[in-house]
């Protein structure tokens, strides 16, 4: 029925502790539903024997099965589940990236009948919630993937999850199914029982030893540790090559084993292959301690043997592993680390992080983490994320490799799409980080890393599209940064850190865009040009010319909203002198060139876009109305456009953006304005007879000494507005607010005042 499983399901508990009514009522829970299982119960219960049995009856019924046992490990899913499903993968026609295959698989799990085992969740799991928030949240999206396939777990405790899983406690062992106690009278049964307090992966691993030497039934009484008396009849190589195996991290061959285990030159990072005689030794001890249950034994990826101590058992022997336990993670670290330059995989750089940890070296482990992990391609970055998840929680904010660690895994959490797993990851750092830097507070040290904590946290809040929130810690570390540039002014770094956090919290401003911010929008992308124009001077690259020139783009974006197109243009044009001068000393940086390129394209679409339109201006307004007409569904940006002088007689402006158009001295007879946004726009000294306004903005427009005769400003928002001196001839101003209109100089007694009135307007001379 097993046949073919994957490695990772082979290698799962022990098959005597699987009872039928557990197997029957797994899979009716599965079967119900709506995504999957959560098998529960006390270490040693046999929940993974359990899980093996119900995945093999499903195998049997057609599913797809894939296992990550213990610690979270992307590449192990995602190779479980390609090797069960290839054509369905192929299908899918998936780019070659880490993203494609995780939602591939959340895709199956949806329409296909694949069921993915999570074995001993519970190692993924404090007292809080998910050690690592990138698991977290992948686990999440899983689950609430899962439709006609399934999702199963075995933990101790159960996860803080939905009611999307079901949840099985499995109960004490059937002592009748045991080859070698259900053949003992009562009497003895109960007295084995009783010493091994009904444990059944200890009645289960005492069975088995039993089996083998019944004689030793009589040692088994109550006081005796069952598992010291398994141990004890141990040989010296059977016992060693099981403590050298408890501390594996990772499943290992007989043949690392025998490395691990030479006990010669222990701190030699390059190991030397085992003696013949040493192998046989070491494969003959774990084949035995497979045969008492004291280690799993499975057929790997490639066809050899592989043993596992699983976690119950590393358990039970952690009081037995002595002080020699620091040398076996030396041996083993350096067993892996041999392996990464000889054809070794992930989990060897894994093991050799995990091993790292154990004999407490940070600072070898922050240093190779990094380094491992900055060496993926950024369309392979799981496994990355995962040994960053693992050992980031690890890494106290006084290790100087805490921001390094941090950043990195936010970033790549932000890059595929888990924002809300990034920004747990920042606030559980931003937390560490203020804690600690309130010991320290005079250190410059500590302001900097704290700036550096609330600045990503900012940045993690942004991304979860939390702005309000992004607001609040990034001005935080912008306070915290003018500080110290305020008290180094020669420290280039604490500029560098006050432009990033400016540029971070322009960003949060722009994407709020909200009118009570605009100001502050402006000050923060101006302080930020200022600063990164200066640090461009003092070091001219690539890097500090795109810098500034987003900062000079954003500033743009800015000056051409406010209808300030002059200065927009002024501000492109500074960007692409820098990034000019840069393309010329870099003429082969790719990121350079295409920096170039937008500069370039942003310069001529300002300076051409307005000079565009005002050539068909100025043929006419039959060939304006035309093109008017052909481009109905575009919006007619014409703020701040010089349009002094011209002739614009009878031609169609509804809808049009005249923002700060200066229309001064314009013929404009007829013109049809309805809807158009005319604030702060000049017509002073136009001529706008018979021009229709209707439902147009005019606020803060200057209109003075124009002629108005017959013109329709109805209504009109006029909040303002300036009329001076103008001829106001039968115009019509009905439904229009003139409070605060400026009307002084103009004869008011031909006005069309019908549902509005002259009360609150300032008249008389001006």
């Amino acid at each position: 029925m097993h046949v073919n499983m994957s490695p990772e399901v082979r290698r799962l508990g022990s098959p005597g502790l699987v009872r039928e009514s557990d197997v029957r009522a797994a899979l009716t829970m599965l079967a119900a539903g709506p995504a999957g299982l959560v098998i529960t119960g006390e270490a040693g219960m046999g929940k993974s024997a359990l899980a093996h049995e119900v995945l093999g009856r499903l195998r049997a019924d057609g599913w797809a099965v894939a296992a990550v046992v213990g610690r979270w490990s992307p590449q192990t899913l995602f190779r479980g589940v390609t090797e069960e499903l290839p054509e369905e993968i192929e299908a899918l026609g998936l780019e070659p990236s880490d993203d494609a295959v995780f939602d591939a698989i959340c895709r199956l799990l949806k329409d296909s009948p694949l069921v993915v085992l999570f074995d001993d969740l519970g190692q993924n799991l404090d007292g809080t919630g998910y050690l690592d928030p990138g698991f977290g949240e992948m686990f999440d999206r899983l689950c609430r993937a899962a439709d006609r396939g399934r999702v199963l777990v075995t933990t101790r405790t159960p996860p803080a999850t939905d009611d999307r899983l079901g949840v099985l406690r499995l109960g004490p062992l059937d002592l009748t199914e045991l080859p070698f106690l259900s053949t003992v009278d009562p009497a003895t049964r109960e007295r084995v029982v009783r010493t091994t307090a009904a444990h059944p992966r200890t009645l289960h691993l005492v069975d088995a030893w039993l089996s083998a030497n019944p004689g030793r039934l009589a040692a088994v009484t109550p006081g005796a540790v069952p598992f010291d008396l398994v141990l004890a009849e141990l040989t010296g190589q059977q016992r060693e090559t099981l403590l050298q195996a408890a501390v594996s991290t990772v499943p290992v061959t007989a043949y690392d084993l025998a490395v691990a285990c030479d006990t010669s030159e222990p701190d030699q990072r390059e190991r030397p292959a085992p003696e013949r005689a040493a192998l046989e030794n070491v494969r003959a001890a774990a084949a035995r301690l497979a045969e008492l249950g004291l280690l799993n034994a499975w057929e790997g990826w490639d066809g050899d043997t592989v043993y596992f101590a699983d976690r119950w058992i590393a358990e039970m022997l952690a009081p037995h592993q002595d002080p020699a336990i620091a040398d076996r993670h030396e041996r083993a670290l350096n067993m892996h680390y041999s392996r990464t330059h000889d054809g070794g995989t992930f989990e060897d750089y894994v093991a050799v992080c995990r091993h790292l940890l154990a004999v407490e070296g940070m600072g070898d482990l922050t240093h190779f983490v990094l380094a491992v992990v900055e060496s993926l391609e950024p369309d392979f970055e799981y496994a990355g994320m995962a040994l960053l998840g693992e050992i980031a929680p690890h890494v106290s904010a006084a290790n100087g490799h805490h921001r390094p660690i941090r950043d990195h895994l936010v970033a790549m959490l932000t890059r595929h799409g888990f924002p809300r797993a990034a920004r747990e990851v920042a606030e559980r750092s931003l937390s560490a980080v203020v804690e600690w830097a309130a010991t320290h507070p005079q250190r410059d040290e500590a302001r900097f890393c704290l700036g550096a904590a609330y600045d990503t946290c900012g940045q993690a809040r942004f991304a979860a599209g939390d702005l309000v929130a992004a607001e609040a810690v990034l001005t935080v570390a912008v306070d915290i940064y003018h500080e110290l540039a305020a008290e180094h002014p020669t420290f280039m770094e604490a500029d560098q850190r006050l432009a990033g956090s400016l540029q971070h919290l322009g960003e949060v401003y722009r994407a709020l865009g909200l009118p009570e911010h605009k100001d502050k929008e402006y000050e923060t992308w101006a302080e930020c040009s200022t600063i990164r124009t200066r640090l461009f001077q003092a070091d001219m690259s690539p890097e500090t010319a795109m810098d500034a020139g987003l900062a000079f783009q954003r500033l743009a974006g800015l000056a051409e909203r406010d209808g300030d197109r002059d200065n927009a243009l002024k501000l492109l044009t500074t960007r692409l002198v820098m990034v000019e001068a840069m393309a010329e000393m870099y003429p082969y940086d790719e990121d350079l060139a295409a920096e170039l390129a937008g500069a370039r394209e942003d310069v001529a679409a300002l300076d051409a876009g307005t000079a565009d339109v005002i050539g068909i201006l100025r043929q006419g307004p039959f060939a304006f109305n035309r093109w008017r007409a052909d481009h109905a569904e575009e919006e007619l940006d014409l703020s701040g456009a010089d349009l002094r002088g011209l002739n614009l007689d009878q031609m169609v402006f509804a809808g049009a953006d005249l923002t700060g158009a200066d229309l001064s001295r314009a013929s404009v007879r007829g013109a049809i304005f309805s809807g158009a946004d005319l604030t702060g726009a000049n017509l002073a000294g136009a001529d706008l007879t018979k021009a229709g306004f209707g439902f147009s903005e005019m606020v803060d427009a200057t209109i003075a000494f124009t002629r108005l005769g017959s013109a329709m400003i109805q209504p009109a928002t006029l909040t303002g507005a300036v009329f001076t001196g103008a001829i106001l001839d039968h115009t019509s101003f009905r439904e229009c607010d003139l409070t605060g209109v400026d009307l002084r100089g103009c004869d008011l007694s031909t006005l069309d005042l019908k549902r509005s009135g002259l009360d609150g307007a300032i008249t008389g001379t001006p």
